[in-house]
Order: structure tokens, then C-alpha cells, then sequence
């Protein structure tokens, strides 16, 4: 079976979030994937690659990529800026109006990023995504594209409520436009999302999704706060997609509690 790597939520800035700092955070992660995936077809990084949108925090990203022989896909999320971004990743693969989107047939699955930033002009503290007309397209002809294979879709904003108050605020503000292209399609299409920093699976109108957390900060399971700025210290994590023509597995590694080669212990059963 095939393999490729997703983080989400990076966050990459020079000084700490809550305590943490991203970049070590992002570069214990990365260790960690690759020292135990390096034959994955890519890792692709869903969103908020940064945490102000600015030029020298993307350098800082771009440090921290050096060396990596993967392919690596980018995407937007609201707290990155497309400008700046393009300004230190001018080869990142683009759509034909400008926006971070791509899609590609890998093991029988077609695998489609979007690029959710609203924006430009950029709504001043809103932080809710939106894939507008030019964007819709672009999808409703990547669905088309992909015919008889099953489609993976990657967005950073989820295209549904997760019982977050605060972060099911700032959600896809037109994920219905989206759901009915993805309905309309005749082969599976499995969403795989960001932004809500925590491990979560479920179905938006029969469509079924995972949401994967950061590497750095988490979201609490607080049901009842209306607050998206809520964060805690808990471990970190990247996602792990598993798939072959026509079966697609996601794992969550918290990498920073992971262990490995621990001998059976024949007292316990699976």
C-alpha cells in the first residue's frame, strides 16, 4: 500500500504560542514522520503553514523543509497571506487563477487540495473560509477529472459543525456549494480537514470526513465556550493516509508519546 503524510496547523512563527514553541514542535513531528515513513509518495501541509501571514515567517518554514526529498503539497489556511507565501515558494504549484490547488492521481485515488483562504481582499479578524466562484469551478471540473477514482479532498476548513462553538463559527462559509459537488460525484470522496486542531472523524450530509490536530497547540473538548482561541498543551500530531486501489486508511501519530518496538507481552490480547 501507498502512503502520504499530512500536517495541519503548523503555526510556524519565531516565538512561543501558549508556552510552545512551533517551530520545535514541527520539527519533532517532521523527525518523526520521516524517520518512520520515508517512503511515502509526499506529505502534504494543509494550512495555516504560518501564524501572521508574513515573509520571514515562510523563510523560517522554508528552513525547516531543506533537505526533504518527498514532494510536498501546500495549501492555505486563514491565517496564512497567498502573496507572501508565493513570494518564498514561487514553484508551489498553483490553479490557473492564482490560488494553491492542485490535484493528482496516486494508487488509484485521486487526490484534490484546496486553497480556503478568503481572501484577497482579507476580512480584517475573520478567520472563516470561503472557496469562491473561480474556485468551485476549478473543483467541480477536478471532481469531473477524477471519473471512476474513488477522491481524497483536502481542505483546511471543515465543511461542517464539529460541536466546537467558537470554531464551528469559522468553518467553510459555503460548504454547502461544496457538499453538493462532492454528492454529485459518483465514486467515494473521503474530506480530510484542518483548522480545529484535534482529531476528529464523523459525516457532513453522508460525506464522511477526518479532521486532523497540530503538531503544536490543541483545542480542548469544551462543547459550551464560543471562544476559536481556545489551545492547550497536548501532544501533537501528523496524519497518516494508507491507501491502495480502491481502500484508504488515516491514522493520527501523536509523535511526541509514540513508542515503537515494544516486545508482546503474552498477557495481553488485541
Amino acid at each position: 500500500m501507498k502512503k502520504l503524510l499530512a500536517f495541519t496547523d503548523l503555526h510556524i512563527r519565531a516565538s512561543n504560542i501558549i508556552g510552545l514553541d512551533p517551530v520545535e514542535r514541527f520539527k519533532e513531528g517532521l523527525a518523526h514522520s520521516l524517520a518512520h515513513h520515508s517512503d511515502a509518495e509526499g506529505i502534504v501541509l494543509m494550512g495555516d503553514l504560518t501564524h501572521s501571514g508574513t515573509v520571514s515567517e515562510y523563510e523560517l518554514l522554508k528552513s525547516l523543509l531543506m533537505g526533504i526529498e518527498l514532494p510536498i503539497i501546500f495549501m492555505m489556511g486563514n491565517h496564512d497571506r497567498r502573496d507572501a507565501f508565493m513570494q518564498v515558494f514561487p514553484d508551489a504549484v498553483l490553479d490557473g487563477n492564482g490560488f494553491v490547488q492542485s490535484k493528482r492521481n496516486i494508487g488509484g485515488w485521486h487526490f484534490i487540495t484546496l486553497d480556503s483562504l478568503d481572501g484577497p481582499p482579507y476580512p480584517d479578524k475573520q478567520h472563516s473560509g470561503r472557496l469562491c466562484d473561480d474556485r468551485l469551478t476549478w473543483l467541480s471540473d477536478a471532481l469531473r477529472q477524477a471519473s471512476d477514482k474513488p477522491v481524497v479532498l483536502f481542505i483546511h476548513h471543515p465543511l461542517g459543525d464539529v460541536g466546537f462553538p467558537g470554531m464551528d463559527d469559522i468553518k467553510l462559509t459555503n460548504a454547502d456549494d461544496v457538499l453538493a459537488l462532492i454528492n454529485h460525484h459518483q465514486m467515494p470522496v473521503h474530506v480530510v480537514a484542518g483548522h480545529v486542531h484535534r482529531t476528529i472523524s464523523g459525516m457532513w450530509s453522508g460525506v464522511p470526513y477526518t479532521i486532523f490536530k497540530s503538531p503544536c497547540h490543541q483545542q480542548p473538548l469544551d462543547f459550551t465556550i464560543a471562544n476559536s482561541s481556545l489551545a492547550v498543551d497536548e501532544p501533537g500530531a501528523y496524519g497518516l493516509l494508507i491507501f491502495d486501489e480502491g481502500n484508504l486508511i488515516i491514522h493520527s501519530e501523536d509523535f511526541g508519546i509514540a513508542q515503537r518496538d515494544i516486545p508482546p507481552d503474552p498477557d495481553v490480547d488485541g
